[in-house]
């Protein structure tokens, strides 16, 4: 049928298909990463209600490292199959304007299903959540103990062993409701990660409830706005299968710009001061309304002003916070305890080893440790000289543009980049795409919602040690699952809307 009705109007979308093949995709990756065991979930006793050692219908998946080649067939093949219908969803939207932003989101909510099902995927971070929740329902300073100060309960063994006796970086705002949900629960670890897991979705909700106000204020399309925002695979990935608590961050920085936006700077800045109370990047929203706060055309004195009118408000709002959770400023010194460790795919560790490398070839002593310091020096200043030139261009229409591509860089080119950490440009750019960023974005989530189901290295060794056959097998499916036609979309064109009698133009949205 054609897309178009001769009236203008657009014809039914197929919103099912849509919906089904995405949720089948999710489906293979639970699957698939319940059979792989631990190398794509926490496989140990009582860490889920099914699927672990011990659990109610027993082990499912592998305890090895490397899992067998079904399982890789089915995180990876639904992965590719869950970009293919996103980027398929995508490019009609962006021909078809108008669609039902209510429709996007159940479409969404159909492909998160599974993973609210599943235990933690690709991350034991909400672990370490909920043991911090813990120490602090207890009166213990989790700026000075890491989880391991709780003896041997699951509230310290669950989370990776790498934070055992690591500091929370994470802000009075999130662990003061951290601490609150751990009483809820009753102080039981799964009721806990429940609630985590429900509370990363309310962070959800204020994302997807900021971005189409955000969208229509700066003239684009609301729909396609969450759909490259909230139903990113990145982000259903990180957000509720990892329930990172990035999505309380953003969702509380989102209703900022939007409430700074359309009702005053002021709300929108302890919005976000709150928001950085979680975690510490949020405090660049802060800045960007602090600037353009004191209206176009006005000075740099002026501006100045402003910004450290905007920050003596935030630094107030969390001195409550603070005060309210007794959690004290500690978070000050341990906003940057990740930065130790080291990902394979992080630029500046892949920068430092190829230094180190080279520094070797011609007999020269430079240790990747040391080469290390230098790029994270470097990438720092680069991204802080990006920051303050889009800051400087920044007015009120173009804070979520140039405040996400900040986010964006900061991430990039910091100490440390997890795939989540990505989800900071994602998310605050999703209402203010223009034709390049759009593809930008789909280009980095895509890459980062593949390099975060698992470790590279893993992932290389396990192909290694497969066998011939088996990685035929394994390249043949997954080639199979990318060029399969899906059609669940047809050809589409731009949509014509009725301006006038026996006229009508096109409502071209962006580029596919």
């Amino acid at each position: 049928m054609d897309p178009e009705t001769s009236s203008g109007t657009l014809a039914p979308h197929p919103l099912t298909a849509t919906a089904v093949l995405g949720f089948a995709a999710t489906l293979a990756i639970v699957a698939g990463a319940l059979l792989g065991g631990s190398a794509y979930e926490t496989h140990v006793p009582g860490a889920w209600f099914f699927g672990m050692p011990g659990g109610l219908f027993g082990s499912i998946g592998s305890s090895q490292a490397h899992p067998p080649i079904y399982a890789v067939i089915a995180v990876y093949g639904g992965m590719i199959l869950l970009v293919r219908v996103w980027i398929g969803f995508l490019r009609h939207l962006s021909s078809h304007r108008g669609l039902p932003v209510r429709r996007v989101v159940l479409v969404v909510v159909v492909w998160a299903l599974p993973l609210l099902l599943a235990p933690p995927l690709f991350s034991r971070d909400v672990y370490s959540y909920a043991g911090q929740g813990e120490m602090v329902s207890h009166h213990i300073d989790p700026y000075v103990y890491g989880t391991g100060i709780l003896g041997s309960t699951p509230f310290s063994t669950m989370p990776d062993s790498v934070w055992t006796n690591t500091p929370s970086p994470y802000g009075p705002t999130y662990l003061s409701i951290d601490g609150v949900l751990d009483k809820a629960s009753g102080h039981k670890i799964l009721p806990d990660i429940l609630l985590l897991r429900l509370l990363e979705l309310a962070g959800l909700a204020m994302i997807v409830g900021a971005t189409p106000s955000l969208a229509r204020r700066l003239g684009r399309d609301p729909a396609h706005a969450v759909l490259i925002g909230a139903g990113c695979p990145l982000v259903l990935m990180t957000m509720i299968g990892g329930a990172h608590n990035e999505a309380l961050m953003l969702g509380l920085l989102m209703a900022g710009l939007a409430v700074a936006m359309r009702w005053g700077t002021v709300p929108g800045i302890v919005l976000c001061a709150i928001a950085a109370g979680v975690k510490s990047p949020a405090l660049l929203g802060v800045l960007f309304l602090g600037w353009t706060w004191a209206g176009p055309g006005a000075s740099v004195m002026r501006r100045l002003t402003h910004v450290v009118g905007a920050g003596l408000i935030a630094l107030s709002t969390l001195e409550v916070i603070s005060w309210l959770s007794d959690t004290g400023w500690g978070w000050l010194r341990t906003t940057t305890a990740a930065d130790k460790s080291f990902t394979g795919v992080t630029p500046v560790d892949a920068i430092s080893k190829a230094a180190s490398a080279l520094a070797s070839v011609v007999n020269v002593h430079f240790s990747e440790l040391g080469a290390r310091t230098v790029v994270s020096a470097l990438g720092l200043a680069c991204a802080a000289a990006v920051g303050i030139w889009l800051l400087l261009g920044s007015s009120d229409l173009t804070v979520p543009r140039n405040l996400g591509l900040t986010l964006l860089v900061v991430a990039l080119l910091g100490p440390i980049l997890w795939s989540w950490y990505a989800t900071w440009g994602v998310i605050v750019l999703a209402p203010a795409l223009t034709p390049t960023i759009r593809r930008v974005i789909i280009a980095i989530s895509t890459f980062e919602a593949f390099v975060g189901i698992s470790s590279v290295k893993n992932l290389v060794l396990t192909v290694f040690h497969a066998g011939i056959l088996p990685d035929l097998i394994l390249v043949a499916a997954l080639l199979a699952i990318v060029i399969v036609p899906l059609g669940q979309f047809g050809r589409t064109r731009p949509s014509l809307r009725s301006v006038g009698p026996g006229t009508s133009r096109p409502m071209v949205g962006l580029p596919a």
